[in-house]
């Protein structure tokens, strides 16, 4: 496949990806417990794969991944940083990325604790608002909600993921025996609902979406582009002001839905209506 990875690129190869389309993706994670059975960087790796993929798929460069996150599972292995060092690096990376001229940003982080999601989507919005970049930060599963894939922790969706973008580094033998307690799982048992097949109709749509994400973004106009960040702020002030508790309303998932489908007018609706 073609090579994207920012840090393998020579300077006539970026330059020449840079030309043909301006859109850099940045993938976040961190360094945690995801059970037994799936590697301590699965979410960074996996947002990693995802991003290389999409780019691979519609043009585009991707940085190398972020590890550190805000907070994670009280297991050991895990590494937590403070909210407003994560908020900063985030600001910096997306300045950064505007300084060396990208035009788009695509920010996937595969960590999706509430206060890591909410962070770097505000961190993006933020830079939107002194620049004249398109930032599209989100969880992956935003590109996959209308499946089903609202996240989970190291479960179902999380194993099937990896079972297809990095099969190697899952090993289902390490899992507890069946029908006892998986320590540090959150979500339906990947023991009886993961699959590679299931990992593969998942990530093909979040590529799918997020290489179609970053060709629109590139091409709006000012008041296309003026929408879409009125879109973005209408997610993160419900975020703000229902916390976890958006999630529980289904005009939440079509404003998500939305957002990644480049319907910015109907993500306001229905952002507002929650």
């Amino acid at each position: 496949m073609e090579e994207v990875r920012w840090e393998r690129l020579r300077p006539r190869e970026i330059e020449a990806r840079f030309k043909e389309f301006p859109v850099v993706y940045t993938p976040f994670g961190s360094l945690e417990w995801h059970g037994y059975h799936n590697p301590l960087g699965l979410d960074a790796v996996k947002a990693w794969e995802l991003c290389i993929r999409a780019a691979q798929k519609g043009g585009g460069v991707v940085t190398p991944a972020t590890f550190w996150p805000i907070g994670g599972m009280p297991h050991p292995w895990t590494v937590r940083m403070s909210e407003d060092l994560i908020h900063d690096l985030a600001v910096s990376i997306f300045e950064q990325m505007g300084h060396v001229g990208f035009r788009v940003i695509i920010a996937v982080t595969g960590h999706y604790g509430f206060e890591q999601v909410y962070q770097i989507k505000r961190a993006a919005l933020e830079v939107m608002y002194r620049s004249g970049m398109c930032i599209y930060a989100m969880p992956e599963y935003e590109a996959a909600c209308d499946i089903g894939y609202r996240g989970d922790h190291a479960a179902k969706w999380e194993t099937s993921i990896m079972m297809y973008l990095i099969p190697d580094l899952v090993e289902m033998k390490e899992a507890e025996p069946p029908g006892t307690p998986m320590d540090g799982v959150g979500g339906e048992d990947p023991r009886v609902h993961a699959s590679r097949e299931l990992g593969e109709k998942v990530c093909d749509l979040i590529i799918e979406r997020l290489s179609s994400a970053a060709k629109t973004l590139l091409e709006l106009s000012p008041r296309e582009r003026s929408r879409f960040i009125t879109a973005c702020a209408a997610h993160l002030r419900t975020l703000e002001t229902h916390k976890r508790g958006a999630m529980a309303d289904e005009n939440y998932w079509e404003g998500v839905l939305a957002l990644a489908k480049g319907e910015y007018h109907k993500a306001i609706e229905a952002f507002n209506m929650i």
